[in-house]
């Protein structure tokens, strides 16, 4: 009783750094490990940023593949690789900040870590300067790591990597805000959100190579958590524009903002209803003055202000094959990576969810069998994370939507869960449709890091779920836990051999 009353006396913000950190050490050595493999259009996207830092302005449809990206990525990359070296491939780029003094160098990373102390100590983990704390934190971290690396290898690649890494890492405690806000008087719920988006595989690969969507998932979990809030504290105007400031930066990072935006409103709007109005409108005000500028020119080019680069000429297909909306290939248990199942929907997103389908952080067909086998194991395991998850939306979130449709007995998670659980549904219909609409050769935009923002969605359907499983006992305790400590198995081992 006594060491369960200490472990119960330990801030949770202290559980949250700590796995956080952990995973920050995973995630270095998987980049160290990696190395410069890139993986998802991560070269288009790097010629973009050199294109946008050379040229001054973005790149024509015949000038990059990636024509159409948003500009706020490729924009913080110039910044990046104009601090830590060169944007020029052909030279090596020397270590971060060089033309400082060391001493000075010294004392501003001295401060980074300083100040991210003294905000991860002295506040909780939702409030502005907690996060504050963690983003200098991480910065520190970053620099630290990019320092030593471009000391001694010269990798000139390693600056644009650091802008995924920094951004899946904050993944982690970004989930455990959310977790925070949907449960705000447990303990428990920040670290178990944070150890939950340390267990989904699609986190751990985002960081590995530059791409916009880590990025773009932290600001749209970050919207997701400030519309809870202010349902809880108060349909403020300065909580509309806080929203609308972080929404406008999730505009300029993808082009699928919109699906978040529409969202978060639709649930507000179903939660408050006439006293979300001032709200919403402050949110959308605020939206408007950071990203408007860039809607307006994308108009201008293509009459679109959510211009993507779905159509691809020679690639399309006339339409889905059957067998893309309903198929359980034997492959998704024996064989759950390329090329098998390409073009099934529901397989090919599952193995790329719970097993490296398209070898985010494998060589595939130059790995060892346990490799295989544990891809395997993974995609058997991954059924019961789809069951929870699935769960979670299905048999509570839908639930508490409908609670606060309907105005009956609403129980104090119904608000949050009713934000989630919009977002979840709509972005997956949206995913398909977009899928149906722009059908493709292979596949090729089956993957789950275009929904990476869900994933620390997923992670609190997932503990919803668990909830209830622990609170009806019996064997569906025994089976939860006795899956749980599989996957942590499955997992960490996948992580050792991976590569």
């Amino acid at each position: 009783m006594r060491i369960r009353s200490r472990v119960a006396a330990i801030p949770p913000w202290v559980a949250v750094v700590t796995i956080t950190a952990a995973f920050a050490v995973v995630c270095w050595s998987g980049i160290e490990q990696w190395g410069n493999n890139g993986g998802d259009d991560a070269y288009t996207y790097r010629d973009y940023v050199q294109w946008l830092d050379k040229q001054h302005r973005i790149p024509r449809r015949d000038q990059n593949y990636e024509y159409a990206l948003p500009i706020g990525v490729p924009a913080v990359g110039v910044v990046v690789q104009r601090a830590f070296g060169t944007a020029k491939t052909d030279d090596p780029h020397s270590p971060p900040l060089q033309g400082l003094p060391k001493l000075l160098r010294r004392l501003l990373w001295i401060a980074l870590v300083a100040g991210g102390a003294l905000g991860l100590a002295r506040a909780r983990p939702p409030q502005p300067r907690w996060l504050l704390g963690a983003g200098l934190w991480l910065a520190a971290a970053a620099w630290a790591a990019a320092y030593v690396n471009a000391a001694t290898n010269n990798e000139w690649w390693l600056p644009l990597v650091l802008i995924s890494y920094t951004a899946g890492v904050a993944l982690v405690p970004v989930t455990a805000w959310l977790a925070h806000e949907v449960w705000p008087g447990r303990r428990w719920a920040a670290p178990v959100g944070a150890l939950g988006a340390t267990l989904l595989p699609p986190v751990f690969a985002s960081v590995l190579y530059f791409h916009p969507d880590p990025p773009f998932a932290v600001l749209c979990i970050a919207a997701a958590a400030l519309a809870i809030r202010a349902i809880r504290t108060g349909l403020t105007v300065p909580a509309g524009v806080a929203l609308g400031l972080t929404l406008g930066g999730a505009a300029l990072a993808r082009q699928s903002w919109p699906v978040v935006a529409i969202s978060i409103a639709l649930a507000v709007l179903l939660v408050a209803r006439r006293n979300a109005l001032l709200y919403l409108a402050s949110a959308a005000a605020a939206m408007f003055v950071v990203a408007g500028w860039w809607w307006y020119q994308q108009w201008e080019r293509y009459g679109n202000p959510i211009q993507a680069n779905l159509n691809r000429p020679g690639y399309m297909l006339d339409h889905e094959p059957f067998s893309f909306y309903v198929s359980f290939p034997t492959a998704l248990v024996t064989h759950p990576y390329v090329p098998h199942f390409a073009n099934a929907l529901l397989p090919r997103f599952h193995a790329y969810l719970w097993s490296d389908w398209g070898g985010g952080y494998h060589h595939w067909g130059n790995t060892h069998a346990y490799a295989t086998t544990l891809a395997s194991v993974q995609s058997v395991l991954g059924f019961g994370g789809d069951a929870l998850v699935l769960g979670g939306v299905g048999l509570i979130g839908v639930p508490a939507a409908l609670r606060v449709a309907r105005r009956r007995a609403l129980l104090a998670t119904d608000a949050p869960l009713t934000v989630l659980t919009t977002l979840f549904v709509l972005a997956w219909v949206a995913f398909v449709a977009t899928l149906v609409r722009f059908p493709q050769q292979g596949g090729d935009p089956i993957k789950a890091h275009y929904l990476l923002f869900l994933a620390p969605v997923s992670a609190v359907f997932a503990i919803a779920a668990g909830r209830a499983l622990v609170a009806r006992g019996g064997w569906r305790r025994v089976a939860l836990l006795g899956w749980v400590v599989l996957y942590l198995v499955s997992w960490s081992l996948t992580l050792a051999t991976a590569f």
